[in-house]
Formats: C-alpha cells, sequence, structure tokens
C-alpha cells in the first residue's frame, strides 16, 4: 500500500480530533478536566482535538479516561480477525519483515 500523502494525512487528523471532541462534549467533560483525569498535558489534547494528531501512548490514555479504551482494542481484534492484522493476533506471529527479492534477469 502506497503511503499516505500529507494532504489526506491532515484530513484524517482533523476527523479523528473532531469526533474525539464530540465524544468528549456528549460526556459533558472539560479539556482542563480530562487532561488532568488522563495524564496527558491540556496542550496535548487541544492539539489532538485541532487535528494535529498526538501520540499512541497519549490517544490511550485519553481513551481510557473516557471508559472508551475497549473501542480502539476491538478495532485491532477485528483486523486480526480479518486476517489483516495477523501481527495482533495470539499465537505465532512473524517479527520482521522480508526484504525484497532480488531476481537475477540473466
Amino acid at each position: 500500500m502506497p503511503p499516505i500523502n500529507p494532504r489526506e494525512q491532515q484530513q484524517v487528523l482533523a476527523r479523528l480530533g473532531e469526533r474525539f471532541r464530540r465524544l468528549r462534549l456528549v460526556r459533558n467533560i472539560s479539556q482542563e478536566a480530562l487532561a488532568e483525569n488522563s495524564g496527558v498535558g491540556l496542550s496535548t489534547l487541544k492539539r489532538f482535538e485541532s487535528g494535529r494528531g498526538c501520540n499512541l501512548a497519549a490517544l490511550v490514555q485519553l481513551l481510557a479516561a473516557l471508559g472508551h479504551l475497549g473501542e480502539l482494542e476491538s478495532f485491532f481484534a477485528q483486523l486480526a480477525e480479518r486476517g489483516e492484522g495477523t501481527i495482533l493476533a495470539d499465537g505465532d506471529t512473524r517479527r520482521r519483515a522480508s526484504s525484497p527479492r532480488k531476481y537475477n534477469s540473466s
């Protein structure tokens, strides 16, 4: 799969941030309260909600504080069930990607 272009990446981050903001507001939680309850910095939360992203650890903490960490875990479990995320399934999994094979054309 080709890498995502910067414009698409920004659009995805903006949608995720907006959806997360709506989730927080439905729960009637201020940014300040969520930052404190999650252990994530207020500036990190504001940056995420404004579409500039955050690291995975911060996202996990934020989702846990809202009681929605299970949805993230379910997402990866669904990928594993469909065979798209076998690395995420239990049991033997690949530890490294194979390098492309070089064919001798002679």
